[in-house]
């Protein structure tokens, strides 16, 4: 009996110690952004007018988080209350990414704006997916990295373990970039739980132009999904201070990406404080993208282009199921927020129906006011 208890206590004591060691190394490799980060422009065009926004022409824009390239129609998220993290081979992940550069290319823009792109991640079975967007696209880049750690312990099925993870939001122009910064927005969750989470952060890009002191400013967001709703309200006070100084400052600005919270022309908030959502909550219990805050952004001269005609997200609960469409949760989380210098002539969700991502990608097309 007391050789069995010994080798219990023994077993205990390991684990113990495994578990506290393995903690101590995500502290000491913990990614530790700067408040702002200066990026670097790969393939930048020259300092030229001839490279500058022309504000005769149009304005086209298209937002898409392609959510690591490995949540596609036949895949579920354990966040979400699935149990996956990752596809079970890379030829998956290689078949979403080939369908995902598909639809770029059949909606060619001036600007992509891509979020959840993995550069040398585990989860995605180690593919650069910005090397392979920077190949067919042929545009200008810049990567701010919102999620990087040396190994994400979740699931806890050691199969579906995200492991080592780098990945963030990429902005692709075929404008000069005169400057790109990274701002890291506030709110974390809790210790030990930040240690292998997201460090959610702004991508903006400045583009100088032709004839102008002005710039157009645009914004890359990914913001937080899986809070109680306090650390996106944070969020968005940051982006709006960032915002209204930029537009203040006579400049053009373009907010686009996923926000995690759906637009105000997407749901109704009753008398008693309750929402009704466009694409209804089925239940209670699932995930809820909570309204995002109206008012301050009409009495501040911006305006949300987005297109509620068709989901910008599905919820991974489950795979999709493309028979009954009325089995999935949809959301619209995904569009664009401009300042009213700029005229929305067209904003479409593009019907993909979660082929290759749990995202639909949003196109706009803007002129100048």
């Amino acid at each position: 009996m007391k050789k069995v208890l010994k080798i219990f206590l023994i077993i205990v004591v390991v684990l113990v110690v495994f578990v506290l060691g393995f903690i101590l190394t995500l502290q000491i490799f913990e990614y530790r952004p700067t408040e702002i980060t200066i990026l670097n422009v790969e393939d930048n065009l020259d300092d030229s007018s001839e490279y500058y926004v022309d504000i005769n022409e149009d304005l086209t824009i298209l937002t898409f988080n392609i959510g690591y390239a490995s949540l596609s129609e036949t895949e579920d998220f354990v966040m979400d209350g699935g149990k996956k993290a990752r596809m079970d081979d890379i030829e998956g992940v290689e078949n979403n990414l080939n369908g995902i550069t598909s639809i770029l290319n059949d909606n060619p823009a001036d600007i992509y704006l891509l979020q959840e792109v993995d550069v040398d991640s585990n989860r995605s079975f180690n593919i650069n997916q910005l090397v392979h967007f920077q190949d067919v696209l042929g545009k200008s880049s810049v990567l701010a990295y919102n999620y990087r750690c040396i190994f994400v312990p979740f699931p806890l099925n050691p199969m579906q373990m995200m492991g080592k993870v780098n990945s963030g939001v990429v902005t692709f122009s075929d404008f000069y970039t005169e400057s790109a910064e990274r701002y890291q927005l506030p709110g974390s969750f809790s210790w030990p739980v930040s240690l292998a989470n997201l460090k959610r952060a702004m991508l903006i890009s400045k583009y100088p132009i032709q004839n102008s002191e002005k710039y157009l400013v645009v914004i890359n967001v990914h913001l937080s999904a899986y809070d109680d709703g306090t650390m996106r309200l944070e969020e968005m006070e940051a982006l709006k201070e960032i915002m209204l100084a930029e537009y203040d400052a006579g400049n053009y600005v373009v907010v686009g990406g996923d926000f995690n919270q759906t637009f105000p022309q997407a749901v109704t908030i009753n008398q008693d404080e309750s929402y009704t959502y466009h694409y209804a909550l089925k239940d209670q219990e699932l995930w809820e993208a909570y309204p995002m805050e109206e008012d301050w952004f009409i009495d501040n001269d911006f305006s949300f282009a987005v297109d509620i005609s068709n989901p910008t997200c599905r919820l991974l609960n489950k795979p999709y199921d493309s028979q009954n469409l009325e089995n999935n949760q949809y959301y619209v989380i995904d569009g664009f927020i401009v300042s009213n210098n700029l005229v929305i002539n067209n904003i479409e969700t593009l019907n993909e129906n979660f082929k290759y991502s749990d995202h639909n990608p949003v196109l706009l097309n803007l002129s100048f006011n």
